[in-house]
């Protein structure tokens, strides 16, 4: 993995009254270092000293948000499902990986959902091309371009650029651009999708982040009682094929609701936000987060702002930012169309919330 620069210490000489000479230490409020995550996986970890805030990155693991941990009550607590942990495991493998250039499964026309699986792929200008489920950008190894620890951010820049592996499931040459940035306590992630200038045609995308966090929160704290909150106004009914086909029913999380009585397994798709949207979930323990997400340019409706998907019975809760459609690459509903040479961003901002200490 590209090495990421030494960060230097300030030193401070003090006299003291007998002559001796005195040095302390100080640390600058932000750094970034490279460790490991299980199974040696190579990890870049942002430090927030102040605001006593870590986040991991993983390049070669889809370039995901591997770990959340934020100091509490005197003891650190990972936030995110599955935190650095790169085990072999059956089922959810959590974390928050880059959902990219597909949300959901493609299902293309005349194709049926067996049993909830069906074969992912998509049709275009007469060829099927395969797309893994959740799109291809989370199994690949992205590249660290760069890395920095200033007076106002300890941040890192992965990209995924195409290649002939892409090339067999996505027809365009692109540059997908992420930059983790941990600041003032909270953690940006700044996407920027590039359009190759050589494209015959827009380039067609839906992007999501699949965030998922550990329920409870706090260990030994009650998970039914998480409150989950967001201002959506309606949650996008599912069709034969599983992906929301456009119509609504009335759905807000506003007063907040009790975890315990939300039933989201299969996922429940939410839009219609007034302004940028959020979710926000609230531990008895003290401890909460919010994620929020604003778009350059947003598709036309029907499109899906935040996916949710988990519960107390997981021991895992998924507010998924959205910007797209389940199926768009077969729909084209809901998608991105992105000029040749144009570029398009999309940040998600990760707020943790502490009471109490």
């Amino acid at each position: 993995m590209h090495r990421l620069p030494r960060l230097g210490v300030f030193f401070i000489a003090l006299c003291a009254s007998n002559g001796a000479a005195l040095v302390a230490v100080a640390s600058p409020r932000y750094s970034v270092r490279e460790t490991t995550g299980e199974e040696n996986i190579p990890l870049v970890l942002l430090r927030d000293e102040t605001s006593r805030v870590e986040a991991a990155v993983a390049p070669t693991q889809g370039g995901e948000l591997s770990s959340l941990r934020v100091e509490h009550k005197g003891r650190w607590v990972e936030m995110l499902y599955r935190g650095r942990d790169y085990k072999p495991a059956s089922g959810f493998r959590g974390k928050a990986s880059v959902l990219w250039p597909a949300v959901g499964n493609s299902i293309p026309a005349g194709a049926t959902l067996a049993k909830g699986k069906v074969e992912s792929s998509y049709d275009y200008q007469g060829k099927r091309y395969p797309m893994p489920q959740h799109g291809f950008a989370r199994s690949k190894s992205w590249q660290v371009v760069r890395s920095w620890a200033n007076e106002t951010e300890a941040a890192v820049e992965v990209v995924l650029k195409d290649d002939a592996e892409t090339r067999a499931q996505y027809p365009f040459g692109f540059e997908v651009h992420v930059t983790y940035r941990l600041s003032e306590g909270r953690v940006e992630l700044q996407h920027v999708v590039q359009a190759a200038a050589a494209n015959a045609a827009p380039m067609f995308f839906s992007i999501g982040n699949h965030i998922a966090f550990a329920v409870p929160l706090v260990a030994g704290s009650p998970a039914e009682a998480i409150t989950v909150e967001g201002p959506s106004r309606f949650e996008y009914l599912r069709g034969p094929d599983g992906a929301p086909d456009g119509t609504t029913r009335d759905r807000s999380f506003s007063p907040p609701v009790p975890l315990g009585k939300l039933q989201v397994v299969p996922a429940m798709s939410v839009g219609g936000y007034e302004g940028d949207p959020w979710f926000r979930l609230i531990d008895a323990g003290g401890l909460g987060v919010k994620v929020s997400h604003h778009a350059q340019s947003n598709p036309t409706r029907p499109f899906v702002q935040f996916n949710l998907w988990g519960g107390t019975a997981e021991g895992y809760f998924c507010p998924e930012p959205f910007l797209g459609l389940h199926n768009s690459l077969n729909s084209h509903l809901g998608q991105i169309d992105l000029a040749p040479g144009k570029t398009w961003t999309w940040l998600i901002r990760v707020e943790p919330e502490r009471a109490g200490g």
